[in-house]
């Protein structure tokens, strides 16, 4: 699969090219949306669901499809949020399971699992998808460790596709 990542921030875009140095497969592009065809976009549900439907999901990524002819791809995939729980004083925060995973990280990975999982499931095969930093609220040209996840995510979700001999 192909990753195009895009951001309107130069300073944001240049550090996810370093962070993305030498990544076959993976592509940093300024600009408001993809200049390239996509198959998918990734979005946060904050975006997404009012816009393509859907509910916000604390375990797996959902595949929306776009059928409003507004000029994004075909297909969005939604990040699903880490679980969350009530803690004694009744706030929520982040499931004690999942505490330990990094946000950027656990929204990768279970997006491109929901990847991996569409392909297997239906014809029309998602082979590129833009990551666009601003609808994933990942555009901070001073936050490492977003691009660091998703970098590692990207490299476990090819290796998981290339067959080892």
């Amino acid at each position: 699969m192909r990753l195009v990542i895009t951001s309107q921030k130069a300073d944001t875009l240049a550090r996810w090219q370093r962070v993305f140095e030498g990544c076959a497969d993976a592509v940093c592009r300024r600009g408001l949306r993809s200049d390239t065809p996509v198959d998918a976009v990734l979005m946060a549900g904050l975006f997404a669901h009012g816009r393509y439907g859907g509910r916000p999901n604390f375990s797996t990524a959902e595949i929306l499809e776009n059928r409003r002819g507004d000029g994004w791809p075909g297909l969005v995939v939604v990040p699903p949020t880490r679980p969350m729980t009530k803690d004694s004083e009744g706030n929520w925060t982040v499931h004690a399971d999942y505490a330990d995973i990094p946000p950027a990280y656990f929204a990768a990975s279970r997006s491109f699992q929901a990847v991996a999982e569409w392909n297997s499931r239906h014809e029309t095969q998602i082979s590129s998808v833009e990551l666009n930093l601003g609808l994933m609220n990942m555009d901070n040209p001073a936050d490492d460790s977003s691009a660091s996840a998703f970098r590692r995510a990207f490299e476990e979700y090819r290796d998981r596709l290339t067959p080892h001999t």
